[in-house]
């Protein structure tokens, strides 16, 4: 019995194995060249490759183009909603709403805090968290809410806000979907109290790794500056920085904070600073892609293609996410990948994860759970890639 149980499982992995190996178009995509090496060049040359000049011209660009000049680079995205929990003091006993469509990496930072993430459900059409979901959710615990911008589309900030203001709540917005879109003039990450920007290998500005935390007020700036490396007091300096300020012991230390260590390095800031030039490029294709797929699959009457941004609003084009009607997605799924198509489900209701523990009902969430698809969508799929991908699915029955 355990010698059928395990030749089934061999012949399994044998058939996963040959189906990744068939994939030819992926999700994700980044796209470094020749630039990006030039860049760091003479970061290598300097014999610095820690957090440095790079790393600050990058702070100071990033600042101009989001007009936020309370910008800090950071590790990763993650990091930056780690920070954010010591930022805005929140700890245990309080709560955080935050939907349950959202990555694993932002409710665990709740839970790493000591506070109680509680989830709320999310726009059946956007996958955006519900405003009227706040309401219905706040208790005297709630000290903030942490919001997702899903595949670039910004959320109902306005209504947002002014929920967060009725009840004295913080708005932390996860922006690793949305670097470049854009809320009635205004840079998503920069509207609430804390933004949360990823550049890691699967994002459309790309650094390798790395993200960035914007602040909306000096005081919460000035906590991210000591929190991001391990509480030093003097704005997180080195000895070195000590030193250039005529400090008679440049390698005393002093603590405002007990914190970990979320610095980038010059060599990753290099290669960001190349990427932010040539990221308006980069959302400009993804949207020719967006339109490509928009006109190409709104006659199918079993699959329901994503709205476009709402009026005041741009979006960054991350996802590109259709719903398969009549029980269809799972086949349509396996469909794509066995001819070549990578696709996926971004992102798993956090409340169905049993490690949470939660008993949250959310019909919104549950649908979209089993309907929902993410195809690919980034600046290098070709015309001759999006043909195919369109005649996969316009065969599939």
């Amino acid at each position: 019995m355990l010698g059928k149980k395990l030749s089934g499982n061999n012949e399994k992995q044998e058939e996963n194995s040959k189906i990744r190996k068939n994939i030819s178009i992926q999700l994700f995509s980044n796209s470094f060249g020749e630039d990006e090496i030039q860049a760091i060049r003479p970061v290598f040359e300097s014999r610095w490759t820690g957090m440095g000049n790079e790393t600050k011209m990058l702070e100071k660009e990033l600042g101009e183009k989001w007009d936020c000049p309370r910008t800090l680079v950071v590790n990763c995205c993650t990091a930056a909603l780690f920070m954010s929990m010591k930022i805005l003091g929140i700890r245990q006993g309080d709560e955080v709403i935050i939907p349950s469509i959202h990555f694993i990496g932002a409710v665990n930072a709740i839970f790493d805090a000591g506070a109680k993430p509680v989830f709320a459900d999310v726009d059946i059409r956007t996958l955006n968290i519900l405003p009227e979901e706040i309401e219905r959710l706040r208790t005297e615990n709630t000290k903030a809410v942490m919001v997702l911008h899903y595949g670039g589309h910004p959320c109902d900030m306005d209504e947002i806000m002014e929920i967060a203001k009725k009840y004295n709540l913080y708005v932390i917005e996860d922006n690793a979907n949305s670097p470049f879109s854009t809320y009635k003039g205004k840079y998503c990450g920069t509207i609430g109290d804390v933004g949360c920007t990823s550049f890691e290998s699967t994002k459309i500005m790309c650094m390798g790794d790395g993200g960035a935390i914007t602040l909306k007020t000096d005081e919460l700036y000035k906590k991210a500056i000591e929190y991001r490396y391990f509480g030093l007091k003097h704005k997180g300096q080195s000895g070195i920085d000590s030193f250039k300020e005529g400090a008679q012991k440049w390698w005393e230390i002093e603590l405002n904070c007990l914190s970990n260590r979320y610095v980038t390095c010059d060599i990753l800031s290099a290669i960001g600073r190349v990427q932010l030039k040539k990221a308006d490029k980069f959302i400009k294709r993804r949207k020719e892609i967006w339109d490509t797929y928009q006109k190409g699959l709104s006659e199918l009457e079993w699959l329901e293609t994503p709205p476009e941004p709402s009026a005041g609003t741009t979006s960054s084009y991350y996802f590109y996410w259709i719903k398969a009607k009549n029980g269809k997605r799972d086949k349509l799924a396996k469909h794509l990948v066995e001819n070549g198509v990578y696709c996926t489900f971004r992102y798993y209701p956090l409340h169905l994860i049993k490690r949470y523990n939660s008993d949250a009902q959310l019909p919104n969430s549950e649908l979209l759970n089993e309907t929902v698809l993410d195809i690919p969508l980034h600046q290098n799929l070709s015309e001759g890639d999006m043909a195919k991908i369109l005649y996969i699915i316009k065969r599939f029955k």
